[in-house]
């Protein structure tokens, strides 16, 4: 249905975080025409790779250190 985010999970056989980063390339082969595919251990994020060819930008934004840096009350 168009403009419905379609959400798939892969598992993947890797040992390490940068061998997860080279895996998306596969990934990202055989799912043509997709936004973005996020990377995440668990539910610790690694990275986000986004479709160029749909006009997003190569490089992702860098997350800031502190996610929630205002969460503190006043």
């Amino acid at each position: 249905m168009p403009g419905v985010p379609a959400r798939e999970i892969r598992v993947l056989d890797v040992r390490d975080d940068a061998s997860a980063i080279q895996a998306l390339s596969p990934v990202a082969a055989e799912w043509v025409g997709f936004d973005t595919i996020c990377l995440y251990q668990g539910e610790r994020f690694i990275q986000v790779l986004s479709n160029p060819a749909l006009g997003f930008p190569q490089d992702a934004l860098a997350l800031p250190q502190d996610p929630t840096p205002w969460a503190e009350a006043a």
